[in-house]
């Protein structure tokens, strides 16, 4: 609880820079690495939870990565965020303001060997709280 807590604090000193965006992408990874679907779920902004209802989202998270890629686990790596301005989840969603683009490196070790997914996350502000979303359009930054 205390950890959360000045978690929480350390987010908010953080407002206007990517500092807070890497963070919650820390947090969100943290929490997949543990099976805590329905807790990471909590992290996305909410276009990403109009994508995916919850109960959706901790079945199809668990049933690739655990059933179909084999791994029980991964270890992953944030990169540097930087700010891409204005950003749309997909060609028709609503246009967000100050968007920062966190690249995460997934390592996994599964029934199909050893390899890697590198997935760039899209984090704002939401509710004066850091949200985290994936990019469903035709071009990453598409505006």
């Amino acid at each position: 609880m205390i950890g959360w807590i000045l978690w929480r604090g350390a987010t908010g000193l953080t407002a206007g820079t990517g500092d807070g965006a890497e963070a919650v992408v820390r947090q969100f990874y943290t929490l997949e690495q543990s099976g805590d679907f329905g807790s990471s779920w909590e992290l996305f902004h909410s276009q990403m939870k109009d994508h995916f209802s919850k109960d959706s989202y901790i079945q199809k998270r668990a049933h690739v990565f655990m059933q179909d890629f084999g791994v029980h686990s991964f270890e992953f790596e944030v990169g540097n965020s930087h700010e891409v301005g204005d950003w749309r989840m997909t060609n028709e969603s609503e246009l967000l303001e100050r968007v920062y683009l966190v690249p995460v490196t997934m390592n996994y070790s599964g029934s199909f060997g050893n390899f890697e997914i590198v997935q760039n996350c899209y984090v704002t502000r939401e509710a004066e709280e850091w949200k985290l979303l994936w990019s469903y359009g035709k071009e990453e930054s598409s505006k």
